[in-house]
């Protein structure tokens, strides 16, 4: 074998070893961002099965506390308004959590990295808008559900009229409504804020890096 043919044997191997190597990074660096993704909006899921069942429980409470006490006029309105209170919010939130739980697959079962950023693009355009129909219906949803709670609960175990308890009724409602907020910040911060923040930084990372 010639000098030239042994250089060019040795170039055409040292040209397949950077090819392989090229595309294991990339692979590698595709998996990695799909593992970081992932993570990320589990933490954003964890809302959404626990808000699911804490509204069932209201629904099933308020149904509850209906159906037993039909007669009394003020118990039963109120017990409507709470379940008629819920829905709007429970449906949006289930519509969201549907479209962020299904994610669509390329046709031949690959993911490029250009199929990667655009569900990335997808699911933080999904959990942003929940998010921000969260905050602005909370503003509706908290005062309220906190008062119809408070008159509930006067309602059916403190002997006397609302008007007797005027005060504890006060009271107790600010109490639960100061409750909700620091509850709802600290919820916000864990399952959307954070989130949030962690896929817009994959986001740069992606228009940052040349592929």
């Amino acid at each position: 074998m010639s000098a030239l043919d042994e250089l060019k044997k040795g170039w055409n191997e040292n040209q397949s070893h950077i090819n392989t190597s090229v595309a294991l990074n990339q692979q590698s660096l595709k998996e990695m961002f799909k593992s970081r993704i992932k993570k990320h909006i589990a933490t954003a899921m964890q809302y959404f099965w626990a808000a699911f069942f804490l509204q069932l429980l209201v629904y099933a409470l308020l149904s509850h506390v209906v159906i037993r006490h039909w007669s009394d006029v003020d118990i039963r309105y109120l017990g409507i308004g709470g379940i008629l209170l819920f829905i709007p919010f429970t449906y949006v939130m289930m519509q969201k959590f549907k479209s962020i739980a299904i994610t669509k697959k390329p046709a031949d079962g690959s993911y490029s990295v250009t199929t990667i950023r655009e569900h990335v693009q997808k699911q933080q355009s999904l959990l942003q808008g929940f998010y921000n129909f969260k905050q602005r219906y909370e503003r509706i949803l908290i005062p309220l559900s906190s008062a119809i709670g408070v008159l509930l609960t006067f309602k059916l175990y403190v002997p006397g009229s609302l008007q007797e308890h005027t005060i504890a009724v006060t009271v107790t409602y600010l109490l639960t409504l100061l409750s909700c907020i620091v509850a709802i910040r600290a919820e916000n911060r864990k399952n959307f804020v954070g989130p949030l923040h962690q896929l817009n930084e994959v986001l740069g990372e992606f228009e940052h890096r040349e592929y």
